[in-house]
């Protein structure tokens, strides 16, 4: 009687411990779902998922299927219909298609069409040989009869070792993930990688028969404004806290680790490297996806985020996948405690990348970047200090929206009317206020820079990390705007100068229909125009007679001290009677220079030095209205000064050539002398 008792007790701890187990999982808990210890289904699982089910050593063949043999002898394009749950009723096909041997799972055992694609499961054997290799699963969570979570599951000669997940938020039933014989291609732009989605990779745990975070986990794809198109994309890359800081530098994107027989610890799983994109386009590019700019951020947050478990009874075991979830995914990138952050914008617009904008392998070096990478025209800025907030700010300079904080940045400017490198711009933070004060022009491969501006009031403005907010102020305000003055100081520099290079770029910018690309293409036109005008500024002003020449020479009319040289020259030729003025002037010009002279020079070096500053400065009216104040012709031969050059290098080679008449004279003189 005690021992019945005793069993009795037993009994009925047992079952109220399965109860609770039951009503109140365990996030921790090991994810072996409907899986016993050996890995083989349990007795009370669905007929489907024990089609799908590995045998005892967890390997997923056809070898045992009583279809096998018939499958195996089909020939291309061959299938036959199978009636597994045994209510009369086709719910799988086999079939050989391109060489493969297909069996396609319809879930449900009643859809009209098996291989609709909505909760239809495809078992995949490369070449027909019997070993599973490939697993792609369709879900319809809410019985609508769209998808609305799809999965890819890698296998190797059977063996799980990883899978790709995609959840879609928008209901739409699209196909998530783009395929290539029956894998993941890689290839977003023909993927549903545009509106409310979450993708991620996940790698099979053998000894623990459970899903752990790896690699890229998740990208997470946001479309506030329901257009069709993802505006924003937070993408994070899952790593062994232990590898953050190891010799491969891109552990996220190295495929070799998915394929490994072995797993990480779901526990020892960090956070290292989180990429937050933003879309600013004015309008959706149906074209292909493109964001304007991104933040790429180091760390090591540990990869215990609440609600990381999904669970879903319809997937395939292991049913438990780990992720960061879609609702919860911009805000942790918005707080995420960075060691290090890079700031990526791309200036022509037209990166168009669906996973959102790249750091890059140079200069800066991130962990775990990803690829791949474009050098020319992205600005890149660095900011070397941990960080647990995203921040942007606007620059009055080079009217831009910069990274708070950031201590230096560049910009490659080239391969676009060439295939050169034309410009590159850096840019300093060098009174350590957070906000760039200095830029640093190169250019093309010249070493030293051909312009340094640093201001002592950067005209900064904070703005708020808010999409629609910095996409009406970009496109409505600062591009207009900028591509105005652009054009209007332009108009004015070609009236001294021309560049035959900055005019391929005004070309360019002609043709583009991007306002992006257009303001951008001007801002290098604008570039080049004054770094040829101002250095033709500052020769013509050198070559004057105040800065060549040393001693002053006063006028023979007092009254015309003020006048240069040239002008009392030609003065002296209109009044043939005046021979003193004459010789006199004609006398000064060989070996000096005027009062007038040097007011000429320094008037000109200041009308210089207020145009030099106002450009730097990003005041671009006030450099036009600079240069309308000057006469165009400053830069044009004058005519007067001419004649006196050419008069002077006569005077000066006459009497060069003078000299040495006399000096060869007097050599063969002495000589006759000698000889007597």
């Amino acid at each position: 009687m005690r021992g019945f008792a005793h069993w009795f007790d037993f009994r009925a701890v047992l079952l109220l411990g399965l109860l609770w187990t039951y009503l109140f999982p365990q996030e921790s808990r090991c994810a072996t779902d409907s899986l016993n210890q050996q890995g083989a289904p349990d007795a009370g699982v669905s007929w489907n998922m024990r089609e799908t089910a590995p045998d005892a050593a967890g390997r997923l063949t056809f070898y045992g299927k009583p279809w096998w043999p018939r499958a195996r002898d089909l020939a291309e394009g061959q299938s036959f219909s199978l009636d597994l749950n045994g209510d009369g009723r086709p719910d799988t096909v086999i079939q050989r298609l391109n060489g493969d041997i297909i069996e396609a799972i319809d879930d449900t055992g009643r859809a009209s069409n098996i291989l609709n694609q909505v909760n239809t499961a495809y078992l995949v054997s490369y070449k027909g040989s019997g070993i599973v290799d490939r697993m792609v699963a369709y879900i319809d969570n809410d019985a609508d009869g769209k998808c609305d979570e799809m999965e890819v599951r890698y296998y190797q000669d059977g063996y799980l070792r990883y899978g790709w997940f995609g959840e879609n938020y928008d209901n739409d039933g699209a196909q998530i993930f783009p395929l290539n014989r029956w894998q993941y291609s890689g290839n977003g732009f023909n993927g549903k990688f545009r509106g409310n989605v979450l993708m991620y990779l996940n790698k099979y745990d053998p000894v623990t028969k459970s899903w752990v975070p790896l690699a890229e986990c998740p990208f997470a794809f946001f479309d506030p404004n329901q257009d069709g198109i993802a505006e924003i994309v937070v993408r994070v890359s899952a790593v062994p806290k232990v590898a953050i800081d190891g010799e491969d530098l891109d552990y996220a994107n190295n495929p070799d680790y998915r394929w490994a027989p072995k797993s990480p610890r779901a526990d020892d799983i960090a956070m290292a490297n989180f990429r937050l994109s933003y879309r600013l386009d004015s309008e959706a590019r149906h074209d292909g996806p493109h964001l304007t700019f991104g933040f790429t951020m180091v760390g090591d947050l540990p990869y215990q985020v609440p609600q990381r478990f999904y669970t879903n009874p319809r997937r395939r075991p292991p049913q438990t996948l780990v992720r960061l979830p879609w609702d919860s995914a911009l805000d942790t990138a918005l707080r995420y405690p960075a060691r290090e952050t890079g700031f990526t914008w791309d200036e022509l617009g037209d990166q168009n990348r669906w996973e959102g904008q790249f750091w890059i392998w140079e200069r800066r070096l991130l962990e775990n970047t990803g690829e791949p990478l474009h050098r020319w025209n992205m600005r890149r800025e660095y900011l070397p200090y941990s960080s647990t907030s995203r921040q942007l700010y606007y620059s009055g300079v080079d009217r831009r929206y910069h990274l708070l904080g950031a201590t230096e940045g560049w910009l490659e400017v080239g391969q676009l009317v060439d295939v050169q490198k034309d410009l590159e711009i850096r840019f300093y933070d060098s009174a350590g206020t957070g906000y760039f004060d200095t830029w640093e022009v190169f250019l093309g491969h010249n070493p030293v820079p051909v312009r340094t501006t640093r201001v002592l009031d950067a005209k900064v403005r904070p703005v708020t990390l808010d999409r629609e907010f910095l996409a009406a102020d970009y496109n409505r305000r600062i591009l207009p705007l900028a591509i105005v003055d652009d054009e209007q100081l332009i108009t004015v520099m070609k009236q001294f100068v021309t560049y035959p290079l900055a005019r391929q770029y005004e070309e360019k910018a002609a043709a583009s229909k991007s306002a992006e690309a257009k303001r951008y293409l001007l801002d290098v036109a604008r570039e080049l125009y004054f770094l040829k005008l101002r250095d033709a500024l500052y020769a013509r002003n050198s070559e004057e007679f105040y800065p060549r020449r040393t001693e002053i020479i006063h006028p023979w009319n007092i009254r015309d001290e003020k006048l240069p040289m040239r002008t009392i020259f030609w003065n002296s030729l209109r009044s043939f009677g005046h021979f003193g003025t004459l010789a006199h002037s004609g006398y000064g010009f060989l070996r000096g220079y005027t009062i007038g002279d040097s007011l000429e020079f320094q008037r000109l070096a200041t009308q210089i030095h207020v145009l030099v500053n106002d450009y730097g400065e990003g005041n671009f009216p006030a450099a036009a209205k600079d240069l309308n104040a000057m006469d165009p012709r400053v830069l044009r031969p004058d005519t007067g000064t001419m004649v006196l050059r050419w008069l002077a290098w006569s005077a000066e080679l006459s009497l060069t050539a003078g000299i040495v008449v006399f000096l060869i004279w007097r050599v063969r003189r002495s000589k006759g002398v000698s000889g007597l």
